[in-house]
């Protein structure tokens, strides 16, 4: 295991969460206004870049970081429930038992990768932040095929008593004659 360098460490640190937040809030959320999902860029990236620098200090196969990826996926292809906050918890989670799971590392190296995890995101996820009301997302099945957008967006406010901001088809099928549609609100809005 080789030693971290703790002013390299800072300064890539600092470029991951400048180029996180311009990525995550200034492009994406003032575009979309969708907070989970920028709460799971941030969160995501901030773990990746802790698991990236964690494991570079050892030598392992390429294996395990194959290993590492397809846990996650099985994690969130097996959670349809599971929002994006939800899965950025979870891997930071596994993250930081992987990290602090890892032989060889000096208690201060652990509470570096420890604390840079669950303060972002604490912060990242602080209503402070995005505040509460965002863009939600549910998916409706809808009975015929007809994909066009305002008659949709016409039946699934009918259908929920809400005011949607957009409804985006997601599959269609002959039998039986559905659609399957992701819809996209604003929280309190009736």
């Amino acid at each position: 295991m080789t030693q971290i360098d703790i002013w390299a460490f800072v300064w890539s640190l600092l470029l991951d969460l400048t180029s996180v937040a311009l990525l995550s809030y200034v492009f994406y959320y003032r575009r979309h206004h969708n907070r989970e999902m920028t709460v799971a860029i941030s969160v995501i990236n901030i773990t990746l870049f802790a698991l990236a620098g964690s494991l570079a200090t050892f030598t392992l196969s390429i294996g395990v970081g194959f290993a590492l990826f397809s846990v996650i996926s099985l994690i969130r292809l097996r959670s349809e429930t599971a929002g994006w906050n939800e899965m950025a918890y979870l891997l930071v989670a596994l993250s930081s038992g992987l990290i602090l799971g890892l032989p060889g590392y000096s208690i201060n190296e652990k509470v570096i990768y420890a604390s840079v995890l669950v303060v972002a995101m604490a912060v990242i996820d602080s209503p402070r932040i995005f505040g509460r009301k965002s863009l939600h997302s549910i998916n409706v099945s809808l009975d015929g095929t007809n994909v066009e957008a305002a008659e949709l967006k016409r039946r699934v406010e009918e259908l929920l008593g809400l005011q949607v901001d957009a409804v985006v088809v997601k599959n269609v099928t002959s039998n039986p004659p559905q659609v399957k549609v992701e819809v996209r609100y604003r929280e309190g809005a009736k």
